[in-house]
């Protein structure tokens, strides 16, 4: 899942079900300034994951669940 990387900034790092670091991350504001997180920045974020915006709020409400992220980010490589 994400794990929050605590430098000067919040970012959040996936890690796959193995429990390897990935190349997916995340990172968000906690200034008093970001009450709510507007379409625009929802938007970026979903591609920084590479999701949809559509699938990317089904993981911020739990209906997308980490085997089913890893499916769509990660497909398994046919030979």
């Amino acid at each position: 899942g994400f794990e929050r990387d605590d430098g000067d900034h919040h970012y959040y790092i996936y890690h796959n079900l193995a429990g390897r670091k990935t190349m997916k991350k995340t990172k968000m504001s906690m200034g008093k300034s970001h009450k709510t997180i507007g379409d625009p920045l929802l938007g970026q974020m979903a591609r920084q994951l590479g999701l949809t915006k559509t699938s990317f709020l089904e993981l911020v409400d739990c209906t997308l669940d980490q085997v089913g992220y890893e499916a769509l980010v990660f497909p398994l490589k046919k030979n």
